[in-house]
């Protein structure tokens, strides 16, 4: 006989949180319900948990159509940076991950993640891959500029 339960928390092998599964009575009775890694579920149960997973859905998406229009104000966007340069043309310096997303942030754009490999250390332009979250990058063109004060 088989017992069908929802999880309560991630179970490996199993499957995730909130999720309803079929188990074999023994496993759920003895292991998972004593443990409160699962409980019964009942019909009230199971339309809670589809309510749930299409509530999870819609944010999902809600969230997904958010970050596709940050990537498209994003991918017209320039930034640039003066940073101080000696006379054979090296940088003083560079332009982290870190100086980037700050720049962002001041402008407006939270919650994503620059990725650079190493920092920026020569002048001129450079294309910058941004990670907006739920699969969705962005490239943003980021110029150094040589410090007209040096």
């Amino acid at each position: 006989m088989s017992t069908r339960i929802r999880l309560t928390t991630d179970v490996r092998g199993i499957g995730r949180k909130g999720e309803i599964k079929i188990v074999h009575d023994g496993y759920a009775r003895n292991f998972l319900i004593p443990r409160k890694l699962a409980i019964l579920a009942t019909p009230q149960i199971v339309v809670q948990a589809n309510a749930e997973t299409a509530r999870r859905a819609a944010e999902r998406e809600q969230r997904s159509a958010e970050a596709q229009a940050h990537a498209e104000k994003l991918s017209n966007l320039k930034l640039s940076f003066t940073r101080a340069v000696g006379e054979k043309g090296e940088l003083f310096g560079s332009v982290a991950a870190e100086d980037i997303e700050k720049e962002l942030a001041a402008r407006g754009y939270t919650n994503l993640a620059v990725s650079l490999k190493h920092p920026l250390k020569e002048v001129g332009a450079h294309a910058v891959p941004v990670d907006l979250g739920e699969g969705i990058s962005a490239t943003v063109v980021v110029t150094i500029e040589a410090d007209p004060s040096r």
